[in-house]
């Protein structure tokens, strides 16, 4: 597979993120140790809060692709400080 592109690499954090309003991002662990990545809507999408859509597994030293709604947003927990993620198209 073969992706464009389309920001630089952010590290993501306890921070919400919606990765520059991506709907396919690359997921990159850098670290030693393996990170749960959390997806969150926004609230427009569920009236009061966002709420918990998943979360997925990145396993050290691995990269994933994902895809969600552009407004939705990534985090990780407080300790993990070597999980990127960058937007990207899928060229085919």
């Amino acid at each position: 597979m073969v992706y464009t592109i389309k920001s630089s690499a952010v590290a993501l954090s306890d921070t919400p993120s919606t990765v520059s309003s991506a709907n396919r991002v690359l997921l990159q662990n850098t670290g030693t140790a393996a990170a749960v990545v959390t997806i969150k809507s926004d609230d427009t999408f569920q009236s009061g809060s966002a709420a918990v859509q998943g979360t997925v597994y990145v396993q050290a030293g691995s990269d994933l692709v994902i895809k969600k709604d552009r407004l939705f947003t990534l985090e990780v927990g407080s300790s993990v400080t070597a999980l990127y993620a960058t937007s990207v198209g899928v060229e085919g």
